[in-house]
């Protein structure tokens, strides 16, 4: 069982609306959450990729990795996820490769096809249709493992194409390092995750975790795939607070994770460490052994250091 936590790279007034205590973002705080989500014990830090979220800073993705990978010693590093449309799939390949070498071996990659349009439409990238950013990231998948395996590369597909193309040094883990593709499309995404994920990653509560795990099931069956030699992944946003007037008092800063207000097919870990704790283990008993979590009370880390020295504790011991 591993558990992440989401470093964010934005703050202030955002379409996310989010983090209540973070007015904007800067690198002082994003190292130290980090420092101090390895040293409470939590197995890794996840960093979203976006290239603007609102009226105010955002930090790039690797970058931020690449930063967060010389303040710590041994959590993984996790780009969830990269919006594959963004960067040219060869030189991600090459960034990717760097990243896994200067933290000696510690990076998980999460791919995506993204979903923010504004944002690469605002940077100049063109933005085709899902069905053609998911082909795209599917190549670009196929493209990376043999960059990291092979010292020369020819891919011809029909988005990426290299010609004799050398990727050295090649990333540290061996064959490669773990490939996550999140989302939940049940046509494309869950497809590819089926063909070429290590791990796969989704959000939102039981029962929409089971139904996709279950049509995951159904096209590793088609790629002749053993279903669990994918590593099941959920991510989350927690309010976790000691007692219950106190996660209330924090619900009124964050309105939109009450309960009440929240919708069908979202789900947040809210309450007091016993709450949460069995909120999570609703999820555990689905098969799902990594848990990635955005603690809305960032960069303040009461959040993180409760749930590690209990909810954390608990399930790992």
């Amino acid at each position: 069982m591993e558990f992440a936590v989401n470093i964010p790279t934005s703050g202030g007034s955002n379409e996310y609306s989010t983090l209540p205590y973070c007015d904007t973002i800067n690198w002082h705080d994003q190292q130290s959450y980090a420092v101090t989500a390895e040293s409470v014990g939590f197995d890794g830090v996840a960093v979203p990729d976006h290239l603007m979220t609102g009226d105010g800073a955002t930090t790039e993705c690797l970058l931020t990795l690449a930063g967060i990978a010389g303040v710590t010693d041994s959590v993984y590093l996790y780009p969830k996820t990269i919006n594959n449309i963004l960067r040219h799939p060869p030189l991600l390949a090459k960034s990717l490769a760097t990243l896994d070498s200067i933290s000696e071996g510690r990076l998980r990659v999460g791919m995506g096809a993204g979903w923010k349009e504004d944002e690469a439409i605002a940077y100049g990238y063109d933005w085709p249709g899902a069905p053609d950013r998911l082909r795209e990231m599917e190549e670009t998948i196929e493209l990376f493992i043999q960059l990291w395996t092979t010292d020369r590369v020819s891919y011809d597909g029909e988005y990426v194409s290299v010609t004799d193309a050398c990727c050295l040094p090649h990333p540290i883990q061996t064959p490669h390092p773990p490939i996550m593709v999140g989302g939940g499309g049940e046509e494309f995404t869950l497809r590819i995750a089926a063909k070429h994920a290590d791990i796969w990653n989704f959000w939102g509560p039981t029962a929409v975790m089971e139904h996709k795990l279950s049509v995951l099931k159904r096209h590793c069956e088609t790629y002749d795939r053993e279903y669990n030699q994918i590593t099941k992944s959920w991510f989350a946003r927690c309010l976790i607070r000691e007692t219950e007037a106190e996660v209330k008092s924090l619900l009124k800063d964050v309105p939109r994770f009450h309960p009440d207000s929240i919708s069908e097919t979202e789900f947040a870990l809210v309450g007091t460490p016993t709450q949460v704790e069995s909120q999570l283990r609703s999820f555990l008993s689905l098969g799902i052994s990594e848990i990635v979590l955005e603690f809305v009370d960032f960069p303040e880390t009461d959040g993180i250091s409760l749930f590690a020295e209990t909810v954390l504790k608990n399930i790992q011991s």
